[in-house]
């Protein structure tokens, strides 16, 4: 059983898929949910973590397994410089996972639908990525967000509209550092989406 999972994960694009699965779950259900321990959406993402890294090279998984280590050491010990170090090793690999996708469709020949599910992976990924600076500028500089706090979904959904770049303005940031935040989350989700589209558009266009 164990070596049929190991295969099926090892598999690139069985592992594409399970990775929008997992991201799916933990972006647009888990906050919808709102479990009253957040231990199952600590679990999804680092399920997320490895599914993201198993497939590429022992290396990465051992980068994964730091991440993962630090980001649990987070939760174990109350301490704002761990949780500081938890977010950069975290965020900095999913960027390094972010640009492995990238790298990865460039050098495919063909665009197929497994193309697809990786871009999608990427996107999500950064959404994450993001999520998670939010959520940790909203927890450590109370004011950062004119949201009412009550819900964990107020700033998953703050952070994918301004990743998408379509800024409803329900929710916005009230402070300097939350603002440059929200530059930053803009900017790089209208840079993914041209750099993915001119990616895609190309190996079409060299295939007819």
């Amino acid at each position: 059983m164990l070596e049929n999972i190991g295969i099926t994960i090892k598999d690139k694009n069985k592992s594409a898929i399970l990775l929008l699965l997992a991201c799916f779950i933990f972006v647009f259900i888990m906050p919808v949910i709102e479990f009253s321990s957040n231990a199952l959406s600590i679990i999804l993402f680092l399920l997320i973590i490895f599914l993201a890294s198993y497939p590429i090279s022992r290396k990465v998984m051992f980068m994964a397994f730091v991440a993962i280590l630090i980001e649990l050491a987070t939760r174990a010990i109350d301490l704002i410089y761990v949780h500081y170090l938890a977010e950069l090793t975290t965020n900095l690999f999913i960027i390094f996972l972010v640009g492995y996708v990238i790298r990865h469709m460039m050098h495919q020949k063909n665009v197929t639908i497994y193309t697809l599910v990786n871009a999608l992976n990427g996107y999500l990924l950064l959404g994450i990525m993001f999520m998670s600076l939010v959520a940790f500028c909203d927890l450590y500089i109370p004011g950062s967000f004119n949201s009412s706090g009550n819900s964990d979904m107020e700033l998953v959904y703050y952070t994918l509209i301004t990743l998408t770049t379509a800024g409803y303005g329900d929710i916005t940031p009230q402070l300097p550092l939350a603002q440059s935040l929200a530059m930053l989350i803009a900017v790089t989700g209208q840079f993914y989406v041209a750099v993915v589209v001119a990616i895609l558009v190309g190996k079409y266009a060299s295939k007819n």
